[in-house]
């Protein structure tokens, strides 16, 4: 976990104990108990995702659900926005070892398609087909045999978290020059475009509620005319500035179970 990852949940961890309940913070080495009464995690590996899926099975409360998690895989996520008709980015599946593919537009961005985002390589802005050769290159160096190439949508970028039991959502513009990836600074300073809030936490909780997931945060364009393209979403981030609010609102979450 980031120290970011790492404050929430102590957060969360503490909030949960001023209410009265007992909590035991675990290692992903440590066994589950089917006794808990509910597990909150924020894990992502394959073992201690098919441990939480036993306790599941178990009836054991567990928050966000292990099918929710894999869900928010790259290429699983975007998959499941087409068949819900949640609006995203156009898209092409590539074989990273072939030279079949040329980018249709340019332009565009060469995305890792398994699991999630780890370093800069995973997400890549391409502007020349120079750069997309390199870039496939550097995905299968990795051993990422399979890649998307998607649309740029032109716009203002917003970061956006949510808890959908607790009807609980917020929203900023993130500072391009202070991000993890420092990719945000391709859409530029925001231009503030007008749009539906109502519907931007409508499209987010639909979106989050197809994946399966009730603890979410995720990324967007605002276009100039006001449309939403969900471009990322998470399960169980940071909430950034909003982690004090939050904390309490996912520990009320945990304690109704959902």
């Amino acid at each position: 976990m980031s120290d970011k990852d790492t404050q929430l949940f102590l957060k969360i961890v503490e909030e949960l104990k001023k209410s009265g309940h007992s909590v035991e913070i675990l290692d992903e080495k440590d066994e589950l108990s089917e006794e808990y009464d509910a597990i909150f995690h924020m894990s992502r590996t394959a073992t201690v995702l098919e441990k939480l899926a036993q306790c599941e099975a178990k009836e054991v409360y567990v928050t966000n659900s292990t099918k929710g998690v894999k869900n928010c895989s790259r290429e699983k996520f975007m998959e499941i926005f087409d068949k819900n008709n949640i609006r995203q980015p156009a898209y092409t599946r590539i074989n990273t070892t072939s030279n079949n593919f040329t980018p249709p537009h340019l332009p565009g961005w060469l995305k890792n398609s398994s699991g999630w985002s780890c370093d800069a390589n995973d997400v890549q802005f391409i502007t020349t087909a120079e750069e997309y050769t390199k870039a496939l290159s550097t995905l299968a160096a990795k051993g990422c045999n399979e890649a998307l190439f998607c649309e740029h949508i032109t716009g203002d970028i917003i970061k956006f978290y949510g808890v959908q039991s607790e009807d609980f959502f917020r929203w900023y513009y993130p500072d391009p020059t202070a991000t993890k990836f420092g990719l945000e600074k391709i859409n530029g300073e925001p231009q503030k475009h007008k749009f539906n809030i109502e519907e931007l936490q409508f499209t987010a909780n639909r979106a989050a509620k197809a994946l399966s997931i009730n603890i979410f945060g995720g990324d967007c364009i605002i276009t100039p005319k006001g449309e939403i393209y969900i471009i990322d979403l998470n399960d169980f981030p940071s909430f950034s500035a909003f982690s004090d609010e939050a904390a309490k609102i996912i520990s009320t979450s945990i304690i109704r179970k959902g």
